[in-house]
């Protein structure tokens, strides 16, 4: 079942749409990232990634569905609940589908420790595979690189498969004895007394951790984990258009499985440095320029900065406080069609509080002109 409330995590309701969700998420990333966190970083990546957790649940329709249902999301299920089975099965569609309970009989096994033919039966699922955890990194880049998009590269540790021991955590040569404190089944059972009557429960041995099995002879390279510490370094291509938050999966590039599980996968999260001014939606960006009234009647031609750089603009004669100038092209590109956003600009019209004794004379002769009534006074 799942350890946590994934909507606490998100700080969200059951009700939160998609954008409530994803916007919880970008805040949440941001807040907790572990850059931003240098005296207290283990605590901010054990943050970083339960936000990521929910986030990578929350934002999946059907994840989300499931747990909103059942409260955990595949992997999440306990091992013992998905056992081989054939035939129909009432349960199948409880567990997610592909296998599920024999019969009563592994109904009970599950809660109560069941018959001797389904703890025996366990001995078969006493080595099964375990995959490698998943890992998550975040990359930050700059807004122009968001145009072109760009290679990064990533350093992270992650757990690769013991050279020595070949993953096995064995001495090279040396075998695996059953274990005596469960027999081999990799479970323990214990019985307790009850208003109901007397129950037994099944746990995972402490002895042998569920393996059925011990190491005689460890691994001295790895301790008889049978796994090793590896610092890896690799390149990322950051896509165009990539917006801020967006993980990116990278398939066998996490951590190594036990038992020849699968390795786990590499979650680049991608942060963007914001351009102060600057403001994004999509593909367009948005921002304000000061212009002085002179300009804003006469016209001109100023420098606006952009992502594409400096460039040029023309203000039109008799431009309006409030007028909107599009710049066509020089926005950031679409992630999934390439097209090119546009640069929204929102003019703002200075009015100076003090003039000079000239410019208060022209502006008197310009509304003079205008046959308007104006102030006569010097100050």
């Amino acid at each position: 079942m799942a350890k946590k409330d994934y909507y606490e995590v998100m700080g969200v309701t059951k009700e939160a749409t998609q954008d409530d969700i994803k916007k919880a998420y970008r805040k949440l990333a941001k807040k907790w990232h572990p850059d931003l966190h240098p005296d207290n970083r283990e605590e901010a990546e054990k943050k970083f990634k339960e936000v990521s957790e929910a986030y990578e649940v929350l934002s999946d329709t059907e994840k989300r569905a499931m747990y909103d249902r059942y409260g955990f999301v595949g992997d999440q299920v306990p091992p013992n609940y998905r056992t081989s089975a054939g035939g129909g099965n009432p349960f199948e569609d409880f567990f997610g589908g592909g296998g599920g309970f024999g019969g009563i009989d592994d109904i009970f096994d599950m809660f109560f420790g069941g018959s001797q033919r389904t703890r025996q039966g366990t001995r078969d699922n006493v080595s099964r595979a375990v995959s490698g955890e998943d890992i998550s990194v975040t990359v930050k880049i700059d807004l122009k690189d968001v145009i072109t998009g760009i290679e990064k590269e990533i350093e992270y540790n992650r757990y690769v498969a013991c050279e020595s021991c070949k993953g096995t955590g064995a001495k090279y040569g040396t075998a695996f004895s059953t274990c005596s404190y469960c027999g081999g089944r990799g479970v323990v059972i214990e019985e307790s007394r009850t208003m109901f009557g007397n129950f037994q429960t099944s746990r995972t041995c402490p002895h042998c951790k569920g393996k059925g099995q011990v190491i005689e002879h460890r691994c001295g390279a790895c301790g008889g984990n049978g796994r090793q510490k590896e610092n890896k370094k690799i390149m990322v291509k950051i896509p165009a258009g990539v917006t801020d938050g967006l993980k990116l999966r990278i398939s066998g590039a996490g951590s190594a499985g036990y038992n020849g599980g699968r390795t786990g996968d590499l979650f680049v999260i991608v942060i963007i440095n914001q351009v102060k001014g600057l403001s994004r939606e999509g593909k367009d960006i948005y921002s304000q320029l000061e212009i002085s009234y002179l300009q804003a009647i006469l016209g001109s031609v100023v420098q606006v900065e952009t992502v594409h750089g400096l460039t040029n603009l023309k203000i039109n004669a008799g431009t309006q406080p409030g007028d909107k100038f599009k710049m066509r092209g020089k926005g950031l590109p679409d992630l999934r069609t390439g097209l090119m956003g546009n640069h929204y600009i929102n003019i703002k019209v200075v009015i100076p509080r003090k003039l000079n004794r000239k410019e208060k004379k022209l502006l008197k002769e310009v509304a003079a002109l205008e046959n308007l009534q104006v102030n006569d006074s010097e100050e």
